[in-house]
């Protein structure tokens, strides 16, 4: 098991200066974490480091049902309850991914929900169920966990009113891309929204995205 948690530390430090390089996060905000496959325990960002910044060893090791911390010397991100609640609701989710990135942001403010659309959706497949909107919640609250699980009850990326938006997927990889293509869609809903109506693609396509093994990256 030491040597998948090693592995784990690392992916998620990858990850992490993704989302920074992406621009899809700033300063201490946004979070990410991993399930400890055939375990209870996730290992999780901690609170007060910005993504660029993090080295493997800094990630906590917390328990999905307790949150109690089992391992790591930092205080865990305060959203650890929306992460552990994916986790508990979701076994199909292995890792999950919190931006603020900007259009997400904006479009989670005005309440307005993303259109399937656009190729962007060939690289998050799963994306072509729809993106959720989750009720408001204060950061750090079991209600905004709450909230987040009903919203991704059977989806794979949601907006947070106010906050951004987050992002799930079979493992830490998959969801930073979900969460990618979440900005980019919301991106590009926005430019379409200048100049006429976004249209959803055909069922049949959405369908088709579904069920296919597109998004391999």
């Amino acid at each position: 098991m030491e040597d998948v948690e090693k592995n784990l530390r690392e992916r998620l430090t990858k990850v992490a200066q993704c989302l920074w390089d992406d621009g899809l996060v700033s300063g201490t905000a946004g979070n990410i974490s991993a399930r400890i496959p055939g375990t209870n325990k996730c290992i999780i960002k901690p609170s007060g480091f910005t993504m660029c910044e993090l080295k493997p060893e800094d990630f906590i090791i917390v328990d999905i049902y307790t949150l109690s911390v089992l391992e790591g010397k930092h205080k865990p991100s305060i959203e650890t309850p929306f992460h552990t609640t994916m986790y508990r609701i979701r076994s199909d989710v292995g890792g999950v991914v919190h931006t603020h990135s900007h259009y997400a942001t904006v479009f989670s403010i005005a309440g307005v929900e993303l259109i399937p659309m656009g190729m962007v959706l060939y690289f998050a497949p799963k994306l072509a169920k729809g993106v959720g909107i989750a009720k408001y919640g204060d950061p750090g609250t079991e209600q905004l966990a709450s909230n987040i699980g009903v919203a991704l009850e059977t989806k794979y990326a949601a907006l947070m009113p106010h906050h951004g938006a987050i992002a799930v997927g079979k493992d830490v990889e998959e969801a930073y891309v979900n969460a990618k293509m979440v900005e980019e869609l919301a991106k590009l809903q926005y430019e379409v929204m200048q100049i006429g109506k976004p249209q959803p693609l055909p069922e049949e396509t959405l369908k088709s995205f579904i069920d296919s093994k597109h998004g391999k990256v």
